[in-house]
């Protein structure tokens, strides 16, 4: 489809199966992660899908507005364009409130949500030049019900669904479409190590979840859409 797409979090789990999704469907995606090695281990995994010039492999933290307009300006720089976002990148720790430190506590928000508010901020003037866009902010069922031992993971999540609905209603008429996917439990490191006593036929592959992010990025629906993602 010849879309220039920017994936946050992309070198595992859900964004790893979605860079793969729009690279076999022809289109080309940015995808880094913190630390370097991560990231060309995952670009090489993905080359067989599409052709190397499609993919664009970076490394930056989401925490810092530093790295984040870098990331950015160097993916127009590269491609020229930037036609959808996906912010993706997401951690969690499975404890009690009060177990929670509050260094912990900073880390979740400042990658699920400060993450994402920087990631708009720098895309939305590029989107705008362009005359739209489509942006797909990935929030979690945990997003709408809150779950015990996991408490600053919903906050953050919680909190990327009314920004999503706030950066909609602040780019109507503008050709850009913000929506959130809210994926039930996906079979991922993140949901390693709990004790939820999840039914195995009712998790979801990051493989199905990357299918309807892909869907959703044909921009269809209204914006400030929630999609929710369950078996």
């Amino acid at each position: 489809m010849d879309r220039v797409v920017i994936i946050t979090g992309s070198t595992r789990g859900i964004g790893f199966a979605t860079a793969a999704e729009f690279l076999r469907n022809g289109d080309r995606v940015v995808i880094f992660c913190r630390h370097g090695v991560h990231g060309e281990r995952a670009g090489k995994r993905l080359l067989p899908l599409s052709p190397s010039e499609n993919m664009l492999t970076l490394s930056g933290d989401i925490r810092r507005g530093k790295d984040v307009k870098n990331i950015v300006g160097r993916c127009l720089k590269h491609f020229g364009r930037i036609d959808i976002l996906i912010n993706n990148a997401g951690i969690a720790a499975y404890q009690t409130i009060d177990e929670t430190s509050e260094r912990q506590w900073d880390d979740i928000l400042d990658t699920n949500l400060k993450g994402t508010f920087l990631f708009l901020r720098e895309v939305l003037p590029a989107m705008r030049r362009q005359g739209g866009g489509t942006i797909i902010n990935i929030s979690s069922a945990m997003g709408v019900q809150g779950e015990a031992k996991f408490s600053a993971y919903c906050a953050s999540k919680f909190g990327v669904i009314g920004l999503t609905q706030a950066v909609a209603d602040e780019t109507s008429g503008s050709g850009i479409r913000v929506y959130a996917v809210l994926p039930w439990a996906v079979d991922t490191t993140l949901l390693a190590g709990t004790d939820l006593g999840l039914d195995p036929s009712k998790v979801l592959s990051p493989e199905y979840v990357a299918g309807k992010i892909f869907k959703a990025a044909g921009g269809r629906r209204k914006s400030g859409s929630l999609l929710e993602v369950y078996p």
